[in-house]
């Protein structure tokens, strides 16, 4: 297991903004998280999580929108994707907007600038 990358974390800090009537309890199990799997597919990336047992579970249904970005390498951008299970963070999705690939993405160490799903362009 690793602690979140930047990107990660960003993700779902825009996230939380979308849904301020449980954003404190997002944030509480974004503190502890952990990534146990990470996939880059060559069209984006999944994170697959793991939050503290102890954290508040979240009334939402799954999937959550999460943000919106530029990501260094990536045309046109990425939009991300938040899933639950059993009302706690269990996946980060990226996926590639256009016809590109992330092969070669470090997903990592990249740039980036994400906003929450509110925020992007096409809403």
């Amino acid at each position: 297991m690793r602690a979140l990358w930047p990107i990660e974390r960003a993700v779902l800090e825009a996230t939380a903004q979308d849904y301020p009537a449980v954003a404190d309890d997002l944030r509480r199990q974004i503190e502890g998280a952990q990534v146990t799997e990470f996939e880059n597919t060559g069209a984006g990336f999944f994170s697959t999580i793991k939050v503290a047992p102890d954290a508040p579970p979240l009334p939402n249904k799954s999937p959550l929108d999460g943000a919106y970005g530029s990501v260094e390498g990536i045309e046109d951008g990425m939009g991300f994707v938040v899933f639950l299970e059993k009302g706690r963070v269990s996946l980060v999705e990226g996926y590639c907007h256009g016809n590109v690939t992330s092969v070669g993405v470090d997903f990592e160490k990249v740039a980036f600038d994400v906003m929450p799903w509110s925020a992007a362009p096409h809403a």
